[in-house]
């Protein structure tokens, strides 16, 4: 059962992309580079809601499939595919806490692919957040295809804010990844290597690559096979080593030149 949705998960992969990835336009179904019902670090806990669009004239049946997070090399739980829902022509389907609420999981990330089973085009919108003593905290959470190397701007580790870097691989494929960390002066501050063996994400913190103080910088990112597109991003969230803060985060997609620049 497991290769026959991983598969069926390369399959719609192929079906996404069928457009130039620059291009983004509105298409018969997305990615959701992650999705999570988990606890984070200074007492947060991380949900994703998501909304779907069926913007055609007709009724269409949509299905998602949940590609696990993968932490020392091994995923946290199979790909998962959700049963088919009915969507109306024109109307949007609301998916609260869709790790839980759809997929029964608890306690775990991962990356979402939704589509349409008869290619009807679908907007799809996603938001992942955590409570705080006033209210709720989070991001959009947007899908930005890249290929071979990708850039991030806009990120910070000090005592202020933390950053994590993240990577939606869709692919049943080998590859690696190699992040560079700059100052905003260009200066290479450090870097860190996050590897692949099968379709998954993984996310790591700019800690864990050993950088601690780094107040304004940016991130290169670089794939060892430069023809198949992926997802990367970095969140950076309000609260950095020895202040909780609000957990307030930010999404920045990583972002690659248009074909052929």
């Amino acid at each position: 059962m497991q290769r026959s949705v991983s598969v069926l998960g390369s399959f719609i992969v192929m079906c996404l992309i069928a457009a130039p990835a620059a291009a983004q336009f509105v298409g018969p179904g997305g990615a959701v580079p992650v999705v999570a019902n988990n606890g984070g670090v200074s007492g947060s806990f991380w949900r994703s809601d998501v909304n779907v669009l069926n913007v055609s004239g007709s009724d269409t049946t949509i299905q998602m499939v949940l590609y696990p997070e993968i932490s020392h090399g091994q995923p946290a739980f199979e790909m998962k595919t959700s049963s088919p829902i009915t969507l109306p022509a024109g109307q949007q389907l609301a998916l609260t806490n869709v790790v839980q609420s759809q997929f029964g999981l608890v306690n775990v990330k991962g990356a979402l692919m939704i589509y349409s089973t008869d290619g009807k085009p679908l907007v799809i919108s996603s938001r992942t957040y955590t409570y705080g003593t006033n209210g709720s905290y989070g991001q959009d959470v947007s899908s930005v295809l890249v290929e071979n190397k990708a850039w991030v701007a806009g990120i910070e580790e000090d005592s202020l804010y933390r950053t994590n870097v993240g990577i939606f691989w869709p692919w049943n494929q080998t590859a690696q990844f190699t992040i560079d960390v700059y100052s905003g002066n260009g200066s290479h501050v450090g870097s860190g290597q996050i590897s692949f063996s099968q379709a998954g994400l993984q996310q790591r913190s700019l800690a864990s690559f050993g950088i601690t103080k780094l107040v304004s910088g940016y991130l290169v990112i670089t794939c060892s096979d430069a023809q198949s597109p992926w997802y990367g991003y970095a969140t950076k969230v309000d609260g950095g080593v020895g202040n909780t803060g609000t957990n307030d985060a930010v999404y920045r997609p990583a972002r690659s030149y248009q074909p052929g620049q």
